[in-house]
Order: C-alpha cells, then structure tokens, then sequence
C-alpha cells in the first residue's frame, strides 16, 4: 500500500482545509500515476511538528527573521558554491573522458 508522508510545523504551513486538500490531491496523483487500484490502499498521513522543535543549520525554529537574513543566505550562497563547484568538476571529467577538450 503507498504512504504518503507529509510533514508540516504545526500552525505554519497549511490550514486544516489545505491540509485535506493535499489529502486528496496526493491520494488522486497517486492513483493518476498507478492506477486505480490503489486508491483503496494509499495512506495520507500529515505530522505536525511543534514550533520549536526543529532547526534549520543548526538554529532553532521557526525564527522567520533569520531565514531572511544574511546570515542564513550566506549558508545558501556558500552551499551553492561548493555545488557550483562540484558540478563544474563533473562536467570537466566528463569533458576529458569524451575527448572534448
């Protein structure tokens, strides 16, 4: 049987009515995908988790103010630095080993 896991923060993300939105909508993609034979069978299951009961980089959320600022677009930019990095790598091996050089 398909379970969907959906997880939220409690009283951030989505209103009850959204929430059984998505409980349709994903039970519906889900049967759109393989057929209807699994509607029967697919699971739904939204868990909300407290405020302040979770983290992003090591702090404490949710602080909304923090996820605006600079020092968290500077985690973002470094991590989109070392995957830039990583990327261009790969397509120079992958250059090297075609013989486009």
């Amino acid at each position: 049987m398909p379970i969907i896991n959906i997880k939220f923060i409690e009283q951030v993300v989505a209103t009850p009515e959204q929430k059984m939105e998505l409980v349709k909508k994903m039970t519906d993609t889900f049967v759109e995908v393989l057929g209807p034979v699994v509607r029967p069978f697919t699971y739904v299951v939204i868990e909300e988790t407290k405020i302040n009961d979770w983290g992003i980089a090591g702090k404490p959320m949710p602080d909304l103010a923090w996820l605006c600022g600079d020092e968290y677009n500077g985690h973002i930019r470094k991590a989109q630095e070392i995957m830039g990095a990583y990327v261009a790598s790969q397509q120079e091996a992958q250059a090297v080993a075609s013989g486009d050089d």
